[in-house]
């Protein structure tokens, strides 16, 4: 079966994730240096790629 109408032989997934911020703000280099710590500890995305959860897959014909 080909399901989406995919490249078997195609790579699947991301080769690049990135995240940048243009601000516009008088936050000196020390508090911008936090903003980006803070940013990347509490970021749903980034700490799912960092720490991957536990992942089942499933089908059921009803």
């Amino acid at each position: 079966m080909r399901y989406f109408n995919a490249d078997r032989d195609g790579p699947v997934g991301f080769s690049a994730i990135r995240l940048s911020f243009e601000l516009e703000t008088d936050a000196d280099t020390e508090q911008l240096a936090t903003l980006e710590r803070l940013t990347e500890r509490y970021c749903v995305v980034l700490q799912t790629i960092v720490r991957p959860p536990a992942l089942t897959t499933s089908v059921a014909c009803i």
